[in-house]
């Protein structure tokens, strides 16, 4: 067993249901695990930061909806995630702290 939470199983899940590989790293890079996100989920939030056909906008939204989670172990880690995109992202993931309102640089 992988120690990720039944909730954050069904997110991953649904995400995969839709299509949505970035929403569903999101999800398992901030899972509930009391650990810090795992280096190959940053690696490929990194890499989809430098894709063309990734929308940043959305990989924001995706992070901000998962610092409104109730668990603080979520909270923390895409706090974590967010600095982490932001250092070694593409640099249109400076825009991140604007999260409503990314605009380009």
């Amino acid at each position: 067993m992988s120690g990720q939470s039944l909730t954050d199983r069904i997110t991953a899940a649904q995400h995969s249901v839709t299509g949505s590989a970035v929403s569903k790293t999101v999800c398992k890079a901030t899972t509930h695990e009391i650990m810090g996100p795992k280096k190959k989920h940053l690696d490929y939030l990194i890499q989809c930061t430098n894709e063309m056909n990734v929308n940043i906008p959305q990989l924001a939204d995706s992070l901000f909806e998962r610092t409104t989670n109730s668990s603080w172990v979520v909270v923390f880690k895409s706090l974590i995630t967010t600095h982490h995109l932001m250092v070694y992202g593409n640099e249109d993931m400076i825009c991140l702290p604007l999260l409503g309102g990314i605009v380009d640089i």
